[in-house]
């Protein structure tokens, strides 16, 4: 399972964000505190560490065993809590990564089909080419801002 923590000394903006990023696309969020990122990637291989500047996030680095595979660059706009369920998150639109780096439903026919079949609640849908809109049964949940989109490693 994919797990989401931040990086040390964190804002409550950048808390808030990861809590409820991770309740909805059904992640763990570790809490970090003065653990060495080691000790994170032995808890789960697949790790989201959220940075920030200024006290907001700014940056979602998604590592396998390790190594750094994506970097987005990343700008969040509107955050609500809003209780949820576990059931699968399904990406609407062209997104310029794939989906199931972050977990969801498969960007196939197989997960189109899965989609009209059980009609998700919890859809992400990618707007005006640079926007990410969280949505749960219709409300809006969060908006992320993608400025850039770095693949690979560093």
């Amino acid at each position: 399972m994919i797990a989401i923590t931040t990086s040390r000394d964190p804002s409550q903006r950048t808390r808030s964000f990861c809590k409820i990023i991770a309740r909805f696309m059904n992640w763990n969020y570790i809490q970090r505190g003065k653990s060495p990122f080691r000790d994170v990637i032995e808890m789960s291989p697949e790790v989201i560490v959220v940075r920030e500047i200024k006290g907001n996030p700014a940056f979602m680095d998604f590592f396998i065993n390790g190594a750094r595979k994506m970097t987005l660059r990343i700008n969040v706009g509107v955050i609500r809590k809003e209780k949820m369920d576990d059931s699968p998150v399904y990406f609407a639109g062209k997104i310029p990564f794939n989906s199931l780096m972050f977990g969801a439903l498969p960007k196939d026919r197989a997960g189109e089909k899965i989609a009209l079949k059980i009609r998700p609640k919890k859809v992400v849908y990618w707007r005006r080419g640079r926007e990410l809109d969280f949505r749960y049964d219709g409300k809006q949940i969060l908006t992320v801002r993608v400025v850039n989109v770095y693949e690979g490693e560093d």
